[in-house]
């Protein structure tokens, strides 16, 4: 930290004078850096910052290679640098990908900084060390946010089901520490995550949590389902083993038998590995007439399809690392006023209580089934736990959220 500090005083403070001399006037812009596809996320910040008068730059992943390299959307100026259709299937590829697009990443925001003499960079992780791509904004007076959406170290511990003592993950601990050290400020999602943080990573002074929590613009409570006969339960995201997918198909069995015209949709791709493993197990139990498969969908048409759901299913494992994260989609959920059943993992049972939405044991098939079927018999429960939860998230939710998230970017630039 030392030797960081010097050397930002000694050699990048007379460059950062010159240059911001130099962008006197000139309309301060933001860039974002975030090893994903557009998505909500994304979008809702870059948006906040519009609102304020900032431009925006966003890197990150293409979906196709066929899709282009730079594409405006709403007054954003977006560079999908790289594709990536399906996540790596072993760790050798997932790593080169990643590397090469750090590198695109350095390069283009090296490239681009004369020109939009970024103001503020803000990095999201996975991975920590993303944020060194903005190595050269920053010797130049950018101020660097790190947004850590999933923790490094934990994270690595489910994924290779190794232990906290292991070298691999005291080796994600330095990094973690380190790119925290370069960033101006860290923000995290979690009230667990924060705390680990602080306690080996982060000063305290300089790290705020928010809540992952939707754009209220984009997703609005539905106040006309649409008409049908059949009664629907929507899972949408990620097929990530920690996801718990598999418990919510195991459920369906004893959920079409008290509901025989229920129906699964699921938004979540038709890629990979574990894809294949879930339609395996859909055709094992004999679901295919109850389970709806599709391919994952833009942020912006997400809502619409989830307009359709009478209840959504939040099935997380209490495994390492997803018991203190905390659903956005039970958020964009319960944005949408739509009754959830959730896992009671650490982190739902901290934010969440009973009166909000319907809990089950983590990785508890039959008693997510249970859940399920006593909701679908009493509608004045669910309509009670969408107003219990409407209520939380007028407390918590993006309204309040980005009045927080702007002071943090506004302190930040207006920083000396």
């Amino acid at each position: 930290m030392c030797i960081e500090k010097r050397f930002f005083s000694q050699i990048a403070a007379p460059l950062r004078r010159l240059f911001m001399a130099r962008a006197n006037g000139q309309k301060k812009t933001v860039c974002f850096v975030y090893y994903q596809h557009f998505n909500a996320l994304i979008y809702r910040e870059a948006k906040t910052l519009l609102e304020q008068g900032l431009e925006t730059d966003i890197v990150i992943l293409r979906r196709m290679r066929a899709e282009k390299v730079f594409q405006r959307y709403k007054g954003m100026n977006i560079y999908a640098i790289q594709a990536r259709s399906i996540a790596e299937r072993n760790p050798i590829s997932y790593f080169l990908r990643l590397f090469l697009f750090f590198l695109k990443a350095t390069l283009l925001l090296t490239y681009l900084m004369p020109e939009r003499r970024y103001s503020l960079v803000h990095v999201t992780a996975p991975p920590d060390i993303m944020v060194f791509s903005a190595i050269i904004p920053k010797l130049f007076g950018a101020r660097i946010i790190l947004d850590i959406h999933d923790i490094g170290p934990e994270l690595f511990m489910r994924k290779l089901n190794i232990g906290e003592d292991r070298i691999v993950v005291r080796i994600v601990k330095l990094l973690e520490r380190l790119s925290a050290g370069f960033a101006d400020h860290v923000i995290t999602v979690t009230d667990f995550w924060k705390d680990k943080l602080a306690a080996r990573s982060v000063d305290p002074s300089k790290i705020t949590m928010l809540l992952n929590v939707p754009d209220n613009d984009l997703f609005q409570p539905v106040r006309v389902r649409p008409a049908g006969n059949s009664f629907n339960l929507f899972y949408h995201g990620s097929i990530e083993e920690h996801f718990g997918l598999d418990t919510l198909l195991l459920a369906m069995p004893a959920i079409k038998d008290h509901i025989p015209h229920v129906l699964l949709y699921l938004y979540c791709g038709k890629k990979g590995r574990l894809y294949a493993e879930c339609t395996a197990l859909i055709k094992k139990l004999k679901l295919n007439s109850y389970v709806m498969f599709h391919d994952a969908v833009p942020f912006y048409e997400l809502p619409h399809r989830l307009s359709s759901a009478d209840i959504g299913i939040v099935p997380t494992k209490d495994s390492v690392f997803s018991n203190e994260a905390v659903s956005m989609k039970a958020l964009e959920y319960i944005s949408m006023e739509i009754p959830i059943v959730v896992s009671r993992t650490k982190a739902h049972d901290f934010y969440y209580d009973s009166g909000m939405v319907k809990f089950f044991e983590p990785c508890n098939p039959a008693q997510l089934a249970q859940s399920v079927i006593e909701l679908f018999e009493d509608d004045e429960g669910r309509a009670r736990l969408v107003k219990n939860a409407s209520a939380f998230l007028k407390k918590h939710g993006w309204n309040k959220a980005k009045g927080v998230y702007s002071k943090i970017v506004r302190d930040l630039i207006e920083r000396k």
